[in-house]
């Protein structure tokens, strides 16, 4: 069976790994051509899984190749949903699979109000990894992967996906575990990129552990609103579990401010609010953090 891996970022190339391992081939559809053309001739993907170095065989092609897709895995940032499933439609048939594999929330109802005829699943994962170079993937932790249909009479696991061997998670519900990634988004990710900070320094000054639990409580409003049941214990107290154990790292979020590039702002906390006026509950926190993120970025603001 044959997967194509839109996004060649860190998770998109940790799951041509895992699909490669279940016996499957994959195509990564890189950005465009120039990213084609710096790739190291050798192709392919390397990954570092406790210190040791494989190689994962995959092939590589931009948008525009006209191999057709039968079984397609998005790993995109959110923001890039619509209009690169809209760049590959030619290439996509009636019957298609696609798995979108993202932060935030938004976009896959929107994928659904195009009214493709593909068949769709939504997928969160707390599985980790960071790219040491663009060909070169370090595997930090398999994590958990939750995944659900989002379109009718549609199998709970896309095809050769109960081969893979991480701890995958199928149900008949996506939605909420969508809503606990999102959570917990807006309670580390925009503070770390307020404060310049590692995910384990919000708990090192009482202004940002005050402003976390008060985002944290506007989240829960909404999730409950909305019909979800975050956590057994509070937002505040998953949250602050969460930050502690991922102590060391910079935020996704982070990294885009610091580099840049436009953030996942308006599909994680920008989602929260617009669910929030939808449903006439004051979000103060988590609307001051919207606009303060937008202004640390221009490519955010100008959205």
């Amino acid at each position: 069976m044959h997967w194509h891996i839109l996004g060649a970022g860190a998770i998109g190339s940790l799951w041509a790994d895992f699909l490669t391992r279940a016996g499957h081939s994959v195509s990564l559809i890189v950005r465009n051509r120039t990213t084609l053309d710096h790739w190291p001739s050798d192709c392919g993907l390397e990954i570092n899984r406790s210190g040791h170095w494989q190689h994962v065989p995959c092939l590589l092609e931009t948008p525009d190749a006209d191999t057709p897709i039968e079984h397609l895995l998005v790993a995109t940032k959110a923001y890039d949903t619509l209009s690169a499933i809209e760049a590959l439609q030619p290439r996509l048939r009636a019957g298609t699979e696609l798995v979108l594999l993202q932060n935030g929330m938004g976009q896959q109802q929107q994928l659904l109000e195009r009214q493709y005829t593909h068949t769709l699943w939504a997928a969160t994962t707390t599985a980790a990894a960071w790219l040491e170079q663009r060909h070169q993937v370090h595997c930090v932790s398999l994590g958990d992967t939750h995944i659900g249909p989002l379109t009718a009479e549609t199998s709970l696991l896309p095809a050769g996906w109960e081969q893979l061997d991480i701890p995958l998670h199928p149900c008949t519900e996506i939605r909420p575990h969508l809503w606990r990634k999102l959570a917990i988004n807006c309670a580390i990710n925009p503070l770390t990129a307020l404060y310049d900070c590692r995910n384990g320094e919000l708990q090192e000054d009482p202004a940002r552990t005050e402003l976390m639990q008060h985002v944290c409580r506007e989240v829960e409003q909404v999730a409950t609103a909305n019909g979800i049941e975050l956590f057994p214990e509070s937002l505040a107290v998953r949250a602050n579990a969460v930050a502690q154990a991922t102590c060391d790292n910079f935020s996704s979020m982070l990294q885009d401010i610091r580099h840049g590039r436009r953030s996942e702002i308006e599909q994680i906390t920008g989602y929260l609010c617009r669910e929030a006026e939808r449903l006439n509950i004051d979000v103060p926190a988590n609307h001051s953090l919207l606009h303060a993120i937008r202004a640390l970025s221009p490519q955010d603001s100008a959205k």
